[in-house]
């Protein structure tokens, strides 16, 4: 893994103005799973929980201590799942309907921020709720469409798609102020932050493939980490200590790792994977995987160099996130898709070898803009339904 170049971030605190924006205010429910519901051949994911429940498939889970969001395409919503209490209730209205997309929501603390549409308006723009408060503000209202947000404690910080490129903002939320980060004719994609750590895809590299560019709230430097191929949809750990992402060359993908301490990158999956999500916290990484022929979630442990299977059936998992030693992930065991929760430390399948180190990248393509707006990634193929008619699909090509 190489380090590509550095960079300064832009500094000025910017005003934004109310521009609407249109392209995905008509994207249509979510086709059900093709697979029918079955008896599962083999739960090897033992303790896992299946905390969602009702009409409609339940997507793209985030999870931070007690709290697990996801999207509810049945009511178009966001909703919020209490671990304590087991309550679940929905926190978006009218005016904050949400992009059922991939990458369109996280939570850290107290905060939940996702992209969403303002019913009237029709603008793309950026929500927080805070579940403390129960409050729910609009943060954007500027052109653009301002997507792939991500949370710490403290700040948001997400891409605004606007004049044929895509710029990096972040926004301080203890005094209500928004800055750019990174504004010039390259793209930039799925932003993620935690701690003092930043984290997105960017393609302002000499072969125009996508890297990771690393920063830090304290620096002005932005360090580019990639190899040849495409390096995408980072992660970034709650402390901000790691950061995660899925590498792309030849339709072959791998897992790396990003350590802030040591400021070294490596693979952590090995030949045979086929990583397709991914994210990190603490001495975890959880991943979805296709090795199998279907999408499993796999986890690693930092600690120890060892990669686990945590779940192993003919349905698929997929788009997972950890949080404090508690995994997530959508799964469409019941003949539509559902979150599951499990502890990393409870039942599990049988344990791996050692995949620190061992050579073999592995599926993505170059990240491009589609008429959408909205790059996608990730392998749909293997999961039937996961996008609106109007949005492109990548599936990858194995081999």
């Amino acid at each position: 893994m190489r380090m590509v170049s550095f960079r300064a971030m832009t500094g000025a605190i910017i005003v934004i103005a109310v521009i609407c924006a249109t392209g995905l205010a008509s994207a249509q429910p979510f086709p059900p799973p093709t697979m029918q519901p079955q008896q599962p051949q083999n739960d090897s994911a033992g303790a896992a929980m299946q905390v969602s429940s009702g009409q409609g498939d339940k997507l793209f889970p985030a999870i931070s201590g007690e709290r697990i969001v996801w999207f509810d395409n049945e009511s178009f919503s966001v909703q919020l799942y209490d671990i304590s209490s087991g309550n679940t209730s929905i926190i978006s209205d009218q005016a904050s309907v949400p992009l059922l997309l991939s990458y369109q929501l996280a939570v850290a603390g107290n905060n939940v921020v996702w992209s969403g549409i303002n019913t009237e308006t029709e603008g793309i723009n950026v929500y927080l709720y805070d579940t403390a408060s129960g409050s729910l503000q609009q943060v954007t209202n500027g052109s653009g469409m301002h997507v792939y947000p991500g949370a710490s404690e403290e700040n948001l910080i997400w891409t605004n798609l606007s004049n044929g490129s895509s710029d990096v903002y972040f926004y301080e939320i203890a005094s209500d102020t928004v800055m750019p980060v990174v504004i010039d004719p390259y793209f930039q994609a799925w932003t993620d932050i935690g701690g003092d750590t930043m984290a997105w895809a960017d393609n302002e590299t000499e072969d125009g493939d996508t890297d990771i560019a690393v920063a830090f709230l304290d620096q002005r430097d932005i360090s580019l980490w990639g190899r040849s191929g495409d390096d995408l949809v980072p992660d970034v750990s709650s402390d901000g200590s790691r950061v995660a992402w899925i590498s792309v060359l030849e339709n072959r993908t791998a897992v790396y790792l990003y350590d802030v301490a040591t400021d070294n990158a490596t693979r952590i999956t090995g030949a045979s994977a086929r990583p397709t999500a991914v994210a990190v916290d603490g001495n975890l990484v959880i991943y979805s995987d296709l090795r199998n022929g279907n999408l499993d979630i796999y986890r690693y442990d930092i600690s120890t160099g060892t990669e686990t299977q945590v779940t192993e059936d003919p349905y698929a998992q997929a788009f997972p996130d950890v949080s404090d030693g508690e995994m997530v992930w959508m799964g469409n065991t019941t003949g539509q898709w559902e979150i599951y929760r499990a502890s990393a430390g409870g039942q599990q399948a049988p344990q791996g070898q050692n995949q620190s180190g061992q050579p073999g990248m592995t599926p993505s393509p170059t990240m491009t803009i589609p008429s959408s707006g909205l790059p996608e990634p990730l392998p749909t193929g293997a999961m039937p339904g996961l996008m609106p008619p109007a949005t492109p699909n990548y599936t990858p090509q194995m081999g």
